[in-house]
C-alpha cells in the first residue's frame, strides 16, 4: 500500500487505522456468525420436534422403500443427534422429543422400592434411575406398530444427570 505525498509516520499510521478497521469487521462478522449460530440452536422446539419427526419418518419410508428394513433394529441415532445434540440439557431434550410426538417414560423413584427388582441391582441401578427413556409409533396395524425407541444417557451418572452424553435411537418393529 502506497500513499502518495505522505510521510513514514503519517504511512504508519495510516496503516495501523487500516489494521483497525480489518480488525473490527473480523470481530463484528464473528459476531455476527455467533448470533446466527445462537438462531439455530435456539430454533423453536416445536419445529425441531416436527423436523425430527419427519426425518424419521423419512427414514423408515426409505428402509422400507430399499428392502433394508431390520425388525430387530435400525440405527438412527445419527438423525436424533441432530436435534439433541451431546451437551443438550435434559429438559431442553424431553421438550424436543415430545414435540415430535414421543412418549417419555418418568424416570424412576431415587430410591429403589420396598421390594427391588433386578434392574435396580448393579450397574444398571444409575442408567435406569438417570437415563431418558422415549418411545414414537410411527405405524400401527392391529397388534403389530413401529416405534422409534430413544435412549438419552447423561453425561455422568447419579450426580450430574442433566446433560445429555449419548443417544441411541433404533427404529423397530414391535408386533405379535
Amino acid at each position: 500500500m502506497v500513499l502518495i505525498g505522505t510521510t513514514n509516520g503519517s504511512r504508519m499510521h495510516a496503516i495501523r487505522k487500516f489494521a483497525v478497521i480489518c480488525v473490527s469487521l473480523l470481530i463484528a462478522a464473528h459476531a455476527d456468525a455467533v448470533d446466527r449460530r445462537s438462531q439455530i440452536n435456539a430454533l423453536n422446539f416445536q419445529e425441531r420436534g416436527a423436523r425430527l419427526r419427519v426425518e424419521l419418518e423419512r427414514a423408515y419410508q426409505d428402509l422400507r422403500r430399499t428392502g433394508d428394513f431390520k425388525s430387530a433394529g435400525n440405527d438412527v441415532s445419527w438423525i436424533v443427534q441432530k436435534y439433541v445434540p451431546m451437551g443438550t440439557s435434559f429438559a431442553d431434550a424431553e421438550t424436543t422429543l415430545r414435540s415430535s410426538g414421543f412418549n417419555i417414560e418418568p424416570l424412576p423413584p431415587a430410591e429403589p422400592p420396598k421390594t427391588p427388582s433386578a434392574l435396580w441391582e448393579g450397574e444398571h441401578k444409575l442408567i435406569k434411575r438417570s437415563a431418558i427413556f422415549a418411545v414414537l409409533v410411527l405405524a400401527q396395524q392391529g397388534f403389530s406398530r413401529i416405534t422409534v425407541e430413544i435412549t438419552l444417557l447423561p453425561k455422568t451418572l447419579g450426580a450430574d444427570h442433566n446433560t445429555v452424553k449419548g443417544v441411541r435411537a433404533g427404529i423397530y418393529y414391535r408386533g405379535v
